[in-house]
């Protein structure tokens, strides 16, 4: 570990700023949260009216989880706070850790540090351990960002430790996926996949809160985190699991790296054709972009099918209660058309998604130096970008759509049509292809600061889940452009801001083209 502190200043200096960014948001949501609730739910009756109301929609469960006691005091509010603070946070230190180890092999650098007095495990060290204060400095603030908002001090406690424990537990596996993987796209794949398949077992879990499947969200890292039942019975001892499970991913992960080759990992790549078939920078983004496409395509399916299937329930196990409730989650309509409505919201945020993680592929192939190699042969800068762009606007598009027809075709119903039942979610494609534009043009005038593209994503994402729900004035929902899409079926198809957005998507396409074609590069 000889080494570790020098790296771990300059790691921080790298990562201040997104850190203290996203550290920021979590604390605002968590205050304006529970400042909220008083304001919501004037009463007990009126606020367990709203918790078993959420009890009552799978698809509120499926998302943010189950509330074991009505009368708890945060509520259907608390678990989803929790759930993107969870979220935030996990992203968060899987980038920190990434950043700081396999990326920095791919780049070189860790060859030039090997030439000085650095040890091997010094990186890895001081990667781990920025995310393990970074998850701690989250949790500890947290407690007194929920109190003053009005929540009870002991279950404030759990709430943050809860959140720490599941930055914790990321931080471990991240350290593991980087010694598996055989370059930093294989390192995402991995632990993003592992964050699927931990919010998918948390989901059964919670669904099945009441039968033998619940032991499922004990697979998860989430679920350890949701466990705690903070205002909800406040379990403290679940907080030793992601503490254990820490202590045994960082020697497993130090030995797993003492066992491979710099710049390599233990499961390697699966061999190419030996014969290249690919002649245009648009074959080569399409092969670069393909496997996560189809992850993000097999994704919308299951949740398109599962979704869907439920729809001719809602209406019989849902109270107007819990109407309201889904309202002030950004449904609208009836039963039904609050379903439709809510679904089509949050599947047009993963799609969005998609279209960031596509267009920070630029960055990506910049930063490792191999689009200088492609520039170097008769390829524009132009045709590279616009490559990866057509990528990130069809797959945004194909997902949004595959996410509607699922839905209705699940439901297979006659009653509403299937056309109306798929319109809500094609509805957001302007607001989808608006937020891929805008990352466009963070990565070609601001690359320096390309974390801003996620930033971005995270604002709106905010905005409509939670503004609503805390009480945020008119005009700042306003600045989201998802809040101009029309609630069809709901509301009538409105074109005029379908349009302008359309517009507005094309153009700052266009200024992304100029800032790509004149700024200096590469730009590491």
């Amino acid at each position: 570990m000889t080494g570790w502190r020098g790296l771990l200043r300059l790691a921080w200096r790298r990562d201040r700023v997104m850190i203290i960014a996203s550290l920021l948001v979590i604390w605002v949501l968590t205050y304006y949260s529970a400042a909220a609730m008083p304001t919501l739910y004037s009463n007990t009756e009126q606020l367990m009216a709203a918790n078993q109301a959420a009890n009552e929609s799978t698809g509120v469960v499926a998302i943010y989880g189950h509330v074991y006691h009505l009368d708890s005091v945060g509520g259907i509010g608390a678990n989803k706070v929790a759930m993107l603070n969870f979220l935030v946070l996990s992203f968060l230190v899987i980038a920190i850790v990434r950043r700081h180890t396999r990326a920095e092999e791919e780049s070189g650098r860790f060859e030039l540090l090997g030439s000085t007095s650095v040890r091997r495990h010094a990186p890895l060290g001081a990667a781990v351990l920025l995310a393990v204060l970074t998850s701690l400095v989250s949790g500890f603030v947290t407690i007194p960002a929920s109190i003053a908002g009005g929540w009870p001090v002991a279950g404030s406690v759990l709430f943050g430790l809860a959140q720490a424990g599941v930055g914790l537990s990321f931080t471990g596996l991240t350290a593991i996926a980087v010694q598996l993987s055989s370059s930093n796209r294989a390192c995402g794949g991995w632990i993003f996949g592992a964050l699927g398949v931990a919010f998918v077992l948390r989901t059964i879990g919670d669904v099945s809160w009441n039968r033998p499947a619940r032991v499922l969200s004990w697979a998860s890292p989430l679920g350890w985190g949701q466990q705690v039942r903070y205002f909800d019975g406040d379990r403290a001892w679940p907080l030793v699991v992601p503490v254990l499970f820490l202590a045994i991913c960082l020697p497993v992960a130090g030995w797993l790296q003492g066992h491979r080759d710099l710049g390599a990992g233990l499961l390697a790549d699966r061999a190419g054709s030996p014969t290249g078939t690919m002649g245009t920078p648009e074959a080569l983004a399409w092969r670069l972009q393909r496997a996560g496409l189809v992850g993000w395509v097999i994704t919308f399916t299951v949740i398109g099918a599962l979704f869907g299937s439920i729809i001719n329930t809602v209406g019989g196990f849902m109270t107007g209660s819990a109407g309201d409730i889904l309202r002030k989650l950004g449904g609208v309509g009836n039963f039904n058309d609050i379903y439709l409505t809510l679904v089509a919201g949050m599947g047009s945020f993963g799609a969005t998604a998609f279209g960031v993680s596509a267009l920070m592929r630029v960055r990506s192939e910049e930063s490792t130096g191999h689009m200088e190699t492609l520039l170097a042969t008769p390829v524009t800068r132009r045709r590279f970008l616009t490559s990866h762009l057509v990528i990130g606007f069809v797959g945004a598009t194909v997902l949004v759509a595959l996410l509607g027809v699922t839905m209705a075709g699940a439901h297979l119903t006659g009653s509403t049509g299937f056309w109306r039942e798929t319109s809500p979610a094609l509805a957001y494609l302007p607001a989808i292809w608006v937020m891929t534009a805008a990352v466009a043009v963070v990565v070609a005038w601001l690359p320096r600061v390309d974390w801003l593209g996620w930033a971005l994503l995270a604002g709106v994402v905010v905005l409509g889940e939670l503004g609503s729900l805390i009480g945020l004035p008119s005009w700042t929902l306003k600045i989201s452009p998802f809040a101009h899409v029309p609630r069809i079926p709901v509301e009538p198809m409105s074109w005029a801001p379908e349009i302008v957005m359309s517009l507005i998507a094309v153009v700052l396409v266009g200024l992304a083209v100029v800032g790509f074609r004149r700024r200096d590069m590469p730009v590491i």
